[in-house]
């Protein structure tokens, strides 16, 4: 059965990033946002002038080039998906993984895990640095993009367990701070080997025509980089403290590695951080000292 992986999550959460990471692995591909793409309002508009993450505009595209006719019909978007998948076997191997970026666009997810091996990952952002990052860009209030964080995260989590799928969270936090640590958890529940390649997201293969514009930032390809500065936001720091409550919640979903005791999702205790933790420490003074 062909494997599928899905990246779950809000938008401006680093799925782009993480598609390309995923897309240096030798035996995976990542096609970004294809339920955008399926959708996009404007095709010509999107192939013409989109850059892809492969360095060439969608009618060049090694790939997108071969799907525009897919993308574009007017077919249900089950038929235009199957139809996609069927066109990135032959162009590519039988064998290899496919990468969905399209987080929160998921009216086809129980489609996938019905006829493919799908792999969810859940991807997430801490709720003070996604709301920073999305005020900062679109002047919204801190309000309500903190308020939309919870409420979104919350829909997706009930359409994971309504349909009743697995998935793996993945903090963006984590994975920015401790790539290599992240996508070893990450290979591992996908069921593939770690290779050092994926530390680096500019030697993805990945076709990204629909998604952040990091997908052709040279600057931000070469490794995994981290915006800090809603550290020292006086506002953010104010503002977020009247949404102490969503602490826990926050904390689950993005710091599931670093917190103590908290369950992985291989069913088992976790040890403490393999960093910063205690028990670290205790081995390597009981071995040195």
């Amino acid at each position: 059965m062909k494997k599928i992986i899905y990246i779950a999550g809000l938008g401006h959460s680093g799925s782009t990033v993480l598609d390309m990471a995923l897309g240096a692995h030798p035996e995976i591909v990542g096609l970004g946002e294809i339920y955008a793409v399926l959708n996009h309002k404007d095709h010509l508009n999107l192939f013409e002038k989109s850059t892809c993450s492969c360095g060439k505009k969608g009618n060049d595209c090694d790939f997108w080039k071969e799907a525009k006719d897919i993308a574009t019909s007017n077919e249900l978007n089950e038929e235009k998906y199957l139809k996609l998948i069927d066109l990135f076997d032959r162009l590519y191997n039988n064998n290899l993984i496919l990468v969905d970026s399209s987080k929160n666009s998921y009216p086809y997810l129980k489609m996938l895990n019905a006829k493919f091996d799908l792999r969810i990952l859940y991807l997430s952002r801490d709720f003070r640095s996604w709301s920073y990052s999305r005020s900062s860009r679109t002047r919204k209030p801190l309000v309500y993009l903190i308020l939309r964080w919870f409420l979104e995260n919350k829909k997706l989590l009930y359409v994971l367990k309504k349909y009743k799928l697995n998935y793996f969270k993945v903090g963006y936090e984590e994975l920015a701070h401790f790539p290599e640590l992240i996508l070893k958890k990450v290979s591992t529940y996908t069921g593939i080997e770690f290779h050092d390649s994926m530390l680096s997201p500019a030697n993805t293969k990945s076709h990204i025509i629909s998604g952040n514009i990091a997908r052709v930032d040279n600057s931000k390809k070469t490794k995994f980089y981290y915006d800090m500065k809603w550290m020292v936001s006086g506002r953010l720091n104010f503002v977020s403290g009247f949404f102490s409550c969503f602490s826990k919640f926050n904390n689950k979903l993005i710091y599931t590695n670093i917190i103590k005791g908290e369950k992985k999702a291989f069913g088992k205790k976790s040890a403490d951080f393999h960093i910063f933790g205690n028990k670290r420490k205790e081995d390597l003074i009981n071995e040195h000292n």
